[in-house]
């Protein structure tokens, strides 16, 4: 769960720590602040201005273009007994599938391509809505978001085709190729709209709240 978000309007109160149970006085926080709990330090509310939903829309925006590349370009080449191949992010959930797997490639293509596209795309839309574009269903939208962000697992996923070309390069010749690029990128902007986009801001917003 995120931490809330100040309001400056709203009545103070207490919060309740979500780890160890003790109860905060809530108070408006100023720019850059945050509220933690003194026992074991879990923030409980953070403070964020409007910009952040101009930078989300942003992020969002380049997400989906980047996930884009990020599928139609190889991330490497795989040579072993004169044989070689080209490896896509597909190509992972094509093999299982082949070999009857289909629960786990089926898992593995929504997290590492649907799963992205669609948290990326929802966050640009809920953003573009809080910025006062008339745009239908930013509350659906909002709930893909908020659905989708535990399972886009691009940053894993890039650290798990660093540790298949270790693997791989024991038995054969591995060759990086520009799709690992930009799946970098893409986990570097995932990792970033996490931290921007807030779902309690952007909840507010769409009900018409400060």
């Amino acid at each position: 769960m995120r931490p809330r978000t100040s309001s400056p309007d709203k009545e103070a109160g207490w919060l309740s720590c979500r780890t160890c149970g003790v109860s905060i006085r809530e108070r408006v926080l100023k720019h850059g602040e945050s509220l933690r709990c003194k026992r074991c330090g879990e923030v409980l509310m953070i403070h964020r201005t409007d910009d952040s939903f101009h930078i989300a829309c942003a992020l969002g925006i380049t997400g989906v273009c980047m996930a884009l590349l990020a599928n139609v370009y190889p991330i490497m080449t795989f040579s072993v007994a004169g044989n070689t191949q080209s490896n896509l992010i597909i190509t992972g959930g094509q093999k299982l599938a082949d070999q009857g797997y289909w629960p786990i490639s089926l898992l593995v293509v929504f997290c590492a391509i649907a799963a992205p596209a669609l948290y990326f795309g929802a966050v640009a839309y809920v953003s573009a809505c809080c910025l006062g574009w008339k745009l239908p269903g930013g509350r659906i939208a909002l709930h893909v978001a908020g659905f989708t962000e535990s399972w886009s697992l691009i940053p894993v996923f890039a650290i798990a085709c660093v540790v298949a070309v270790v693997k791989l390069d024991m038995i054969g010749t591995v060759a990086w190729k520009v799709g690992i690029g930009w799946i970098v990128l893409l986990a570097a902007i995932s990792i970033g709209l996490s931290r921007v986009f807030d779902e309690d801001s952007a909840e507010r917003r769409l009900e018409g709240k400060p």
